[in-house]
C-alpha cells in the first residue's frame, strides 16, 4: 500500500512539472530559419544578457536557441550578418509572451504552469521575429579604403607617372 501511494505521489510530482502549457507544447528552446539575399553570409549570434557569443554559421542554416533566460526572464540575441561586398546587418531578437503560455494556463486554470514552470524553462517566451531573411545591400561600387601618403613628385616610380594627370588650381 505504501508503494502505491509513493508511486502515485511520484507520478503527481511529474505531472506538475511537465505541466506548463507552453512547456509542453513548445518547449524551452525555438528553432530559427536563418537566410540572407546573397547566400553565403557569414552570421554570429551573440546573447545580449551575457554579452556571449553563443552560435554562428553561413547562411542558409537553423539556429536553436534558448527562449528565456532566467525566471521571468526572455532571452535577448543580436544576429549579425557579415559577407564580402555588402553591408553588415544587424537584427535583435527579443521575447514576447507566448500564446500557449498566456492562453493555455489560464484557461487549464494552471498556477504552477503560469508562475513556476513556463517561467523556469523559458517556454513562455516566443522569440521574434520567428525567422530571419535580410537582403544585404551592396556596398558602394568602386570605392575602396586606402592609405593617404604624401610623396614628392620625384619618388614616384616611372611607370606611375605615366598615368598622372596634373590639375591645377582656377584650369
Amino acid at each position: 500500500m505504501l508503494k502505491v501511494a509513493i508511486r502515485s505521489l511520484e507520478v503527481l510530482v511529474v505531472l506538475a512539472l511537465l505541466s506548463g502549457c507552453a512547456t509542453v507544447v513548445k518547449g524551452g528552446n525555438q528553432k530559427l530559419a536563418v537566410t540572407s539575399d546573397p547566400s553565403g553570409a557569414r552570421v554570429v549570434v551573440t546573447d545580449l544578457r551575457q554579452n556571449l557569443e553563443v552560435q554562428s554559421g553561413t547562411t542558409p542554416f537553423e539556429a536553436t536557441l534558448a527562449r528565456g533566460a532566467g525566471w521571468f526572464k526572455s532571452a535577448r540575441y543580436k544576429v549579425t550578418f557579415e559577407r564580402p561586398g555588402y553591408q553588415n546587418e544587424e537584427v535583435l531578437l527579443e521575447g514576447r509572451p507566448s500564446g500557449w503560455y498566456l492562453a493555455g494556463n489560464l484557461f487549464f486554470t494552471d498556477l504552477l504552469g503560469w508562475l513556476v514552470v513556463d517561467p523556469l524553462t523559458g517556454a513562455m517566451w516566443v522569440l521574434e521575429p520567428q525567422d530571419l531573411n535580410v537582403v544585404m545591400k551592396k556596398t558602394a561600387a568602386g570605392i575602396r579604403e586606402y592609405d593617404l601618403r604624401v610623396v614628392l613628385l620625384d619618388d614616384v616610380p616611372v611607370d606611375v607617372k605615366a598615368h598622372l594627370k596634373l590639375v591645377l588650381p582656377g584650369r
